[in-house]
């Protein structure tokens, strides 16, 4: 997702992504201001705003979410990004979880020097964090938060892939894009059932209506019948279903329900003992806790799953759904209480040194005015799997203006997934992020000027604050544009 990324509606027109979350944001925005302002005598200068992501997600996305807020009417200086596993386990911190009794409550690993796993459980993507406690009661990261994109719209999507299966993909597409208030209500339908399935019914089917209008749109496709296509579809889902065409009743069997929950349980569930196993072997750490948190944590398959796969350590806190909204209003007053993160990769700068002939390529020579210099050299900053304090800068640098009359100072990042840094910027696998730029108009130092760069890469977000020689504080601006060299 970027600046020009685009998104197109149902009935296929483009749109400017940024534009559409930043009307999201506002509307969201305005509706808080306003209810605030009904309750207390506040403006909007007092409220700060914390927006949550989730942790696996790049440092492009975060940027295009600050720009949509920013382009909503929020500030910079009045927002901050939060990482929605964080967020979860920074609530459940400062709670007592009721579902635990006294006796058990001391095995969970909420105290100091414990482990434990948050799993967050959305609708497009499942966040995985490790975390312990540290004496101090802050949060220190163990894993670089992992996950992926097994939600609970996939679940969704499965059955939309069993009407298409069913009808063919342009009937779907028809009643979706004609019907939209009756596909909305299909699906809001198919969502209740969805979460509560299997409950505690001993009926064997899974009772949905089918609008009239899916009907007609599928008589008009196939010339046929939704009735005799039933009976002739073949499709896991579509197994032994039955169909009452005076009530437009579908009765879906438990088995073939249970179809639409397997390839999404596999995929979280394999991921969450991938994670276990790696961390005991390369970490050396045993996780007491797996807490799940999310809309789709409250989905009774999933929870069933998990309490067979994790016997003994799975909770499912009662407010599992808020867990992360809560959270961020306590991690908005002090972000300091994550105090270390892992860095997912290996970090560092563009950078110039005294060339040394032994030392350097003879084509990276670049004369200045203060000398001649290698360009293109790779100045380590952070190392992958590092753990980085969140509080302090994580590398400060000093450096000098080329020439005299030098009025901006770039420095471009990259990174890296191997552990080692490389000597070059150009070297295989180095890529570019962009840039933090540095305005310097006073040149009247010459080539005494210099500027005094502070990094902050243990934070949710990438910044830097610069200072110059005569304690001037300048603002750093921060343009992502991955490329690779």
């Amino acid at each position: 997702m970027h600046s020009k990324s685009t998104i197109t509606d149902q009935r296929n027109r483009d749109y400017s992504a940024l534009e559409v979350f930043a009307i999201s944001i506002r509307y969201v925005k305005d509706k808080i201001i306003e209810r605030v302002k009904d309750q207390e005598t506040v403006t909007e200068k007092d409220v700060y705003f914390v927006l949550t992501c989730p942790a696996i997600w790049s440092e492009h996305a975060k940027q295009f979410m600050r720009n949509a807020a920013f382009k909503a009417g929020i500030p910079h200086d009045h927002l901050r990004i939060g990482l929605e596993p964080e967020c979860a386990a920074i609530y459940l911190h400062n709670v007592t979880l009721p579902e635990l009794s006294t006796s058990n409550r001391k095995s969970f690993g909420m105290q100091d020097g414990d482990g434990y796993l948050i799993v967050d459980m959305g609708g497009g993507t499942v966040d995985i964090a490790a975390h312990k406690i540290n004496r101090r009661g802050a949060f220190e990261e163990i894993m670089v938060p992992n996950g992926g994109p097994w939600g609970a719209l996939n679940i969704n999507l499965k059955f939309e892939q069993a009407l298409v299966a069913l009808s063919g993909g342009g009937t779907f597409e028809t009643f979706r894009r004609e019907c939209s208030q009756d596909y909305l209500e299909l699906m809001r339908s198919f969502e209740y059932k969805k979460i509560a399935f299997p409950g505690e019914s001993s009926s064997s089917k899974v009772v949905l209506t089918i609008p009239t209008t899916y009907r007609e749109c599928h008589l008009a496709e196939n010339h046929v019948d939704l009735t005799q296509s039933l009976k002739e579809v073949h499709h896991a889902v579509m197994d032994s279903v039955q169909f009452n065409p005076k009530n437009n009743k579908i009765s879906l069997t438990k088995s073939g329900f249970e179809n639409l929950y397997k390839d999404t349980l596999e995929s979280i569930v394999s991921n969450v003992k991938t994670i276990l196993s790696e961390l005991v072997d390369k970490k050396r750490f045993q996780i007491k806790t797996i807490f799940c948190v999310g809309g789709f944590a409250d989905c009774q398959m999933l929870r069933d799953r998990f309490k067979t796969e994790f016997e003994g350590r799975v909770v499912f806190p009662k407010e599992a759904i808020t867990a992360v909204m809560k959270g961020a209003i306590i991690f908005g007053r002090d972000e300091r209480i994550v105090e270390t993160r892992i860095s997912k990769f290996t970090y560092g700068l563009d950078w110039s040194l005294e060339f040394d002939p032994k030392k350097h390529l003879k084509w990276k020579l670049e004369r200045t005015d203060s000398g001649p210099v290698c360009r293109d050299c790779f100045l380590p900053i952070a190392q992958k799997d590092q753990s980085i304090r969140s509080d302090m800068p994580t590398k400060v640098i000093d450096s000098y203006v080329k020439t005299v009359d030098q009025k901006e100072m770039e420095f471009p990042f990259y990174r890296t997934s191997s552990g080692e840094p490389p000597k070059y910027i150009d070297e295989p696998g180095c890529l570019y992020m962009g840039s933090m730029c540095v305005a310097l108009d006073d040149i009247s130092g010459g080539l005494d000027r210099s500027v005094k760069l502070e990094i902050y890469f243990g934070a949710t977000e990438m910044r830097a604050v610069a200072t110059d020689n005569k304690n001037r504080v300048h603002s750093v601006a921060f343009n992502l544009s991955e490329t690779q060299v």
